[in-house]
């Protein structure tokens, strides 16, 4: 089962978002790695962000070392196909979901 960081708000988040969290809780948890939700809807994000239409989701990075994280991200890519973008930014993983 994923963490929530305290105040992360759930409320509103797409179907979409949710198996996004779902394929990378499994890409963490086969790593060895806890996985752990930093932001949905809620928390400050830039204009007209996909968190606020709860289509985006962020992950906690800094306890997974960055050649397995390069791996857990390769590993969501692939599960989840063109319609999301995986971006691993230098202090988390974002992930959207836009239908191409």
């Amino acid at each position: 089962m994923p963490k929530l960081k305290p105040g992360v708000r759930l409320t509103g988040i797409r179907p979409e978002t949710l198996l996004a969290v779902m394929v990378a809780e499994r890409a963490y948890n086969q790593a060895g790695h806890e996985l752990v939700v930093t932001s949905c809807v809620d928390g400050k994000h830039g204009r007209g962000s996909l968190h606020y239409s709860g289509a985006a989701v962020d992950l906690r990075t800094r306890d997974v070392p960055s050649d397995a994280m390069q791996e857990i991200v390769a590993e969501i890519r692939e599960a989840l196909g063109a319609d999301f973008d995986v971006i691993l930014e230098t202090d988390h993983l974002h992930i959207e979901y836009q239908a191409k």
